[in-house]
């Protein structure tokens, strides 16, 4: 009975072996061959098995670890459907010194003259956003009360802005840049989503920073409504060049500047950033020197998503879109908004309080001068452990705080180039220099869009389900000859065949004939 089962397996194998689309296949089930004919191709078989299963194996790694690709779109983008950039323009003089002299304070700490109450207090208040001498003898408040902005808007300078046009329009300068509280102090930013937009309802705010009124029509993931019209907010330019761009100039009293204070590069601050994202002039920016021009040529970088990777796991994918991320005191998902608030989440763990600039509830207090050091411990201690979540898992690349890119991105990279303004002798030519005179440094900034349209680059699949069956098929056809063909073939000869036998010759191999 086992003979006979051998012998009518040997018989059906040799007939699949004739009949099979396998490439040598044939050779193994060939009468009248010799046996080392028959076991040289079965190894040759074996290596081609071997190769075709390993570089399959390759092929599914490379699509698991790295299942997006990020390519060039196949036409330019219209920078009419981007909004121009939100500009934050920050004072170095962080007080006028009419009203607070910081250079004064401080010499008479070191000299060790008596200070009034108030003359402390305020010395405290400004050294969160100048410079913390420790050294000097503080009082070490561990936090500060809502006062502290009460000062900060009372002391700052006047932001004296000239000449302001965007679109080759004069424009009230007052209304285009909004005052906004950064870790620098008292900034002012243009063409920025009011604060309704991007914090939650439960976070506090002072006064009336950052709101602008409009409502915003757009967004980063869908662009401008349809409905937006031809004058929406934000703002967009319809054209490249400088005369549609952003135009104004500033001017600055010499008696503003104090060196002790911040920086002793005097000027402007200028982050050039997305209307949604709260700016953090101390990270990224470019300077305006006084008594300088500056010219800014804009090309915009925007990333774009295929909707078919949304069945990616964020991991994978290496982006989140807008609606799968929340945050806490944010409404709109940034990687900018999610690090912020990290940090703010690391201070407040360490100090139980945070700092100034930080998005916070009521019930959060605000990190006063005994408190420098370990916001500054609790911001190196976020750093070091993000980096070493990532190098623990480089391929993904995560970090603690979870801050991965936002999967429609939109950044701006910006192209500087200034040159000495003799500002005084245009105002002499034309009469105005007794208004100005040597009391005042001026400076310029002039920022446009470099081109009319721009290449963006979009997340697509590096596979789709054709792509990959076409890859995982062309390397089994490569080595081994396989197609759906072949399969059909295997399931046939396991099944129709072997019924269709036993009604044809009684036994289901068939006859050896």
């Amino acid at each position: 009975m086992k003979n006979t089962f051998l012998k009518n397996a040997r018989i059906y194998f040799r007939e699949y072996c004739n009949h099979t689309s396998f490439h040598g296949f044939q050779y193994l089930g060939e009468k009248g061959r010799t046996i080392f004919e028959r076991i040289w191709w079965f190894i040759v078989f074996s290596i081609c098995l071997g190769v075709c299963i390993t570089s399959i194996y390759f092929v599914y790694q490379k699509w698991e670890q790295s299942p997006v690709i990020v390519n060039f779109a196949n036409r330019g983008t219209p920078i009419y459907e981007i909004p121009f950039p939100a500009v934050t323009v920050c004072p170095e003089s962080k007080s006028a010194t009419d009203k607070f002299n910081f250079t004064k304070i401080m010499q008479k700490k070191e000299d060790e003259v008596p200070l009034t109450l108030l003359e402390e207090t305020q010395f405290e208040y400004m050294s969160l956003i100048c410079n913390y001498y420790p050294e000097l003898n503080y009082t070490n408040n561990e936090t500060f009360s809502e006062d502290f902005f009460e000062f900060l808007d009372e002391v700052k300078p006047i932001f004296r802005l000239e000449n302001c046009s965007f679109l080759n329009v004069d424009q009230d300068c007052g209304w285009v840049f909004t005052p906004i509280i950064t870790e620098v102090g008292i900034c002012y930013t243009f063409n920025m989503l009011d604060r309704s937009y991007i914090y939650k309802e439960d976070v506090v705010h002072f006064k009336n920073n950052l709101t602008v009124g409009p409502k915003s029509k757009w967004t980063l993931q869908h662009g401008y409504d349809k409905d937006a019209g031809l004058d929406p907010y934000p703002l967009r330019a319809y054209l490249a060049g400088v005369k549609n761009g952003l135009q104004f100039n500033i001017e600055t009293p010499r008696q503003d500047l104090d060196y002790a204070c911040g920086d002793s590069l005097q000027g402007y601050r200028v982050m050039v950033h997305t209307p949604m994202t709260i700016p953090r002039p101390s990270q990224t920016y470019f300077k305006i020197p006084l008594d300088q021009a500056v010219v800014g040529g804009i090309e915009p970088v925007m990333i774009t998503t295929s909707d078919r990777i949304k069945s990616y796991n964020p991991q994978s994918r290496k982006c989140y879109f807008a609606e799968e991320r929340k945050l806490r005191y944010f409404k709109v998902y940034s990687s900018s908004n999610c690090k912020l608030e990290c940090l703010t989440n690391y201070t407040l763990w360490f100090c139980d309080c945070v700092n100034f600039f930080m998005p916070r509830e009521n019930e959060t207090q605000i990190c006063g001068t005994n408190n420098i050091e370990c916001m500054e411990i609790a911001e190196k201690a976020m750093y070091l452990v993000n980096l070493g979540s990532k190098l623990e898992d480089s391929e993904l690349f995560l970090d603690h705080c979870g801050c991965l890119p936002v999967c429609a991105d939109l950044t701006y990279k910006v192209e500087l180039s200034q040159s000495n303004w003799e500002w005084n002798k245009l105002l002499h030519a034309r009469r105005q220099l007794p208004r100005v005179g040597n009391r005042s440094h001026l400076s310029s900034l002039t920022l446009f869009f470099k081109s009319d349209n721009f290449i963006s680059s979009e997340r697509n699949e590096l596979y789709g389900p054709m792509d990959f069956l076409a890859n995982f098929g062309g390397i089994l056809g490569l080595f081994t000859g396989f197609s759906v063909l072949s399969l059909m073939e295997i399931l046939y000869f396991l099944s129709v065949r072997i019924i269709c036998n036993l009604r044809l010759y009684g036994q289901w191999a068939g006859t050896d004939n």
